[in-house]
C-alpha cells in the first residue's frame, strides 16, 4: 500500500476548535459512524467465501461451522473505535459530508509523525504489524479498502492461506487463526459505496485496551459525548498538535479575513502549519 506524507481530517467549526485547543483527536465507537455495516463488512465477504468454497472441502466445512460459532457464541468482532482521514486534502464529498457543508476545515497530519504520537503501528498491505514496526497492540492505523462482494481480493486470498499455513507453525488451530484475522481486517474494511473517501484511520481495539486494563494503569478513559447517531462514546488521542503541518479552509468559510483570523488562531494554541483556502467552488 502506498503511503501518503499527509492525511487530513475534516470536521466542522466546533470540532476544529476542540481539536486545536485541546490538542486531542477523539476515536469513536465504529458502531457509531454513517455507514451500517461499519466493522461486519469483512465478516460478511469473508463468511460467503468460506461457506461457498466449503461446500466441496469438508475439512473446511469444519473449520467455517467452529469459526461462526466462535464469532456467535465465544466472542463476536472486538469493539473497535476509529479517527478517520482521507487522502484527499480539497474533497467535495468530505467537504459535504463531514465539514459542516464546507463551511468547516481540513486538518493536515505529518502519517508518521501523527501515529507516533499516538503509538499506532503501521499496517502492511496485509493489515499485520511488520517486522520491526514499534508501537502498542491496541492501537493501529492503516488504509481502508473497500470490500467488493463479488470479488475474491487479496485479503481473502491471505485468510485462505493463513487457515492452510499457520496452524503448521503456531498451537492455534485453524477456526482461531481465521477468527484473528477476519476480526483484524474488520476494522479496516468499508462497503465500496464509500470509496470515493480514499480513507485511513487510526483504529484502537477496546476490547484489548478492557484485558489489559489489570496491568496498564495508563489504558485512555472511555468520555462520552452526543454524536449524529445518539449518545457515543469515544477516547481520546495524546496530544497531537505537533503532528499538523496545514489547514485547508472549507470553500464555504471563504472571506476576506479568513486565512487571517485562522493563521491567528493556530498561533495562539502553538501549532505552526499552513493555511490554504480550499479552491472547490462547492457550496
Amino acid at each position: 500500500m502506498a503511503i501518503p506524507n499527509k492525511v487530513y481530517h475534516y470536521c466542522g467549526v466546533e470540532a476544529f476548535l476542540s481539536i486545536l485547543k485541546s490538542g486531542r483527536l477523539w476515536v469513536s465507537d465504529a458502531k457509531k459512524t454513517n455507514d451500517r455495516q461499519e466493522s461486519e463488512w469483512f465478516k460478511t465477504l469473508a463468511f460467503r467465501h468460506l461457506e461457498a468454497q466449503s461446500r466441496n472441502d469438508e475439512d473446511l466445512k469444519a473449520i467455517f461451522d467452529k469459526l461462526d460459532f466462535h464469532f456467535e457464541v465465544i466472542q463476536g468482532i472486538s469493539d473497535y473505535f476509529v479517527c478517520c482521514f482521507s487522502e484527499d486534502r480539497d474533497s467535495v464529498p468530505q467537504w459535504a459530508a463531514y465539514a459542516e457543508r464546507g463551511a468547516g476545515f481540513a486538518i493536515g497530519f505529518d502519517v508518521n509523525a501523527l501515529r507516533m504520537a499516538v503509538g499506532a503501528p503501521l499496517f502492511d498491505s496485509t493489515y499485520s504489524v511488520p517486522p520491526g514496526e514499534q508501537g502498542s497492540a491496541e492501537w493501529s492505523f492503516a488504509s481502508v479498502f473497500y470490500g467488493d462482494p463479488n470479488i475474491e481480493d487479496d485479503k481473502i486470498k491471505h485468510l485462505r492461506m493463513l487457515i492452510d499455513i499457520e496452524p503448521l507453525f503456531t498451537d492455534k488451530d485453524a477456526s482461531t487463526v481465521a477468527w484473528e484475522y477476519i476480526d483484524r481486517v474488520c476494522a479496516f474494511c468499508k462497503h465500496p459505496d464509500f470509496w470515493t473517501e480514499r480513507e485511513w484511520r487510526i483504529v484502537h481495539n477496546a476490547t484489548l485496551s478492557r484485558q489489559s486494563d489489570r496491568v496498564n494503569e495508563s489504558a485512555p478513559e472511555k468520555r462520552w459525548r452526543r454524536g449524529p447517531y445518539g449518545l457515543t462514546p469515544y477516547f481520546e488521542t495524546p496530544d497531537i498538535r505537533q503532528c499538523i503541518r496545514d489547514v485547508v479552509i472549507g470553500p464555504a468559510n471563504v472571506d476576506r479575513e479568513a486565512r487571517d483570523y485562522v493563521s491567528q488562531f493556530l498561533e495562539s494554541v502553538g501549532v505552526k502549519a499552513e493555511v490554504d483556502i480550499s479552491k472547490s467552488p462547492y457550496r
